[in-house]
C-alpha cells in the first residue's frame, strides 16, 4: 500500500511556509512564500499566496497537483470558529485535501507540535509578539498572553523595543538611572537627539517589526551589565514564566511538564534561555525547558498525519530532528 502524503502550512504574519511529507516522515518538498494572514491582505490574496507556495512545494517534490491525503493549516490570527471556517474554505477551494481531513488552527498550535515533536506540553513564543500555549495528553488546551501589543505582549521583541525607547526617554528626562540605552537608541534610530523620537514613533508610524528590531540592542546592553536593561529583561522573563505557570496549572501539567521555546528573543542564546529556565522552574519545578525540536511547518505536517491516525516512529522523529536545521 502506498504511503500517505500530507501537506503542512505555517502561515505567519510575514511569510507562509509549505511542507509536503509522506507517512514515514520524509520531507518531499518545502517552500517559503508571502503571508497568508487574511486579516492583513484579504481572503483572495491569502488564498493565492497559499496556492503559490503549495505549487512551489509540489514542484520541488515532483508530484502532480492532486489533493493530499490531509492538510493542516496553522495560520496567524486564527482565534475563532469563523476564522477556522474561512481558512478551511480557502483550503477546500484550492482542493488541498478532502473536507474531512482539512485541519485548521492558530500558528501557536503548530509551533507546539513542532517544538515537542508532537508530544503534549507547552510552547512559549517570544518573537515580534509573545504567546504561551499548551495542550495535554487528553487534548485539553489553554493559552495565556498573546493578546497583541496593546493588551498583552510582555516579553516579546516588540515589548523589549518599546521598553528600550521608554528607558531612553526617561533617562533623558532625568526620571531614571543613567543607561547606555539612551545613546544606543539614538544611534540605532539615527537621531541627532532624543527630541526626534516622537516623530519617528508617531508621525513615521514605526511598524511592530521595526520596534521589535530594537530588542537585540536592549538584550546586548543587559549582557554588558547595564542595570536598566537588565531589569527590563528580568521583568520580561518573569512575565513569560508567569504565562507558562498559568498554562501548566490549567492543564494539570505541574508534575510533568515539557516547555519548548521558540522565537527571535530566545535566539539571544543562553543569556535569555538560562534566565527563562530559572524563572519557569521557580514556579513549575518539574518543567523541563529546551529550544524547539522541529520548526512549526513540520509541526503542521505532524498534525496532518494525526488526522489520518498516522504517527511516526521514534526513529523517524529522530531523523527529522537531525535534518531540521536544513529544512528552511
Amino acid at each position: 500500500m502506498m504511503t500517505k502524503t500530507v501537506l503542512g502550512i505555517d502561515g505567519g504574519g510575514t511569510r507562509t511556509r509549505a511542507a509536503i511529507m509522506d507517512g514515514r516522515g520524509n520531507v518531499l518538498g518545502i517552500c517559503v512564500g508571502n503571508t497568508s494572514n487574511y486579516d492583513d491582505i484579504g481572503i483572495d490574496a491569502a488564498r493565492e499566496n497559499i496556492r503559490q507556495v503549495v505549487d512551489c512545494a509540489r514542484a520541488k517534490a515532483g508530484i502532480p497537483a492532486d489533493p493530499f491525503d490531509a492538510v493542516f493549516l496553522g495560520i496567524g490570527g486564527v482565534s475563532s470558529a469563523d476564522d477556522r471556517a474561512i481558512v478551511k474554505k480557502m483550503a477546500s477551494d484550492l482542493r488541498l485535501a478532502p473536507e474531512a481531513t482539512i485541519g485548521v488552527d492558530h500558528d501557536i498550535r503548530i509551533a507546539l507540535a513542532g517544538g515537542l515533536s508532537g508530544r503534549p506540553g507547552i510552547v512559549q513564543i517570544a518573537g515580534t509578539g509573545s504567546s504561551c500555549y499548551g495542550r495535554n495528553a487528553v487534548g485539553q488546551s489553554w493559552r495565556s498572553g498573546g493578546w497583541g501589543p496593546l493588551l498583552a505582549d510582555e516579553g516579546s521583541g516588540y515589548w523589549f523595543g518599546i521598553e528600550a525607547m521608554k528607558a531612553a526617554t526617561m533617562a533623558s528626562d532625568g526620571r531614571s538611572s543613567e543607561t547606555v540605552l539612551l545613546p544606543a537608541v539614538l544611534d540605532f534610530l539615527k537621531l541627532k537627539d532624543i527630541d526626534g523620537i516622537m516623530h519617528r514613533v508617531y508621525v513615521e508610524n514605526m511598524s511592530r517589526s521595526e520596534i521589535a528590531s530594537l530588542s537585540p540592542l536592549l538584550i546586548n546592553a543587559a549582557k554588558e551589565g547595564d542595570a536598566v536593561s537588565l531589569q527590563i529583561v528580568e521583568t520580561g522573563i518573569q512575565n513569560l514564566a508567569q504565562c507558562v505557570s498559568i498554562v501548566a496549572h490549567k492543564l494539570d501539567l505541574m508534575e510533568q511538564c515539557e516547555l519548548s521555546l521558540t522565537g527571535g528573543v530566545f535566539q539571544a542564546g543562553d543569556f535569555i534561555i538560562d534566565r527563562m529556565r530559572k524563572a519557569v522552574q521557580e514556579q513549575v519545578p518539574q518543567c523541563t525547558v529546551a529550544m524547539a525540536e522541529l520548526p512549526p511547518v513540520i509541526g503542521s505536517c505532524l498534525l496532518a498525519l494525526d488526522l489520518l491516525d498516522v504517527h511516526l516512529t521514534p526513529a523517524e522523529v529522530e531523523l527529522l530532528k537531525r535534518i531540521s536545521v536544513t529544512l528552511l
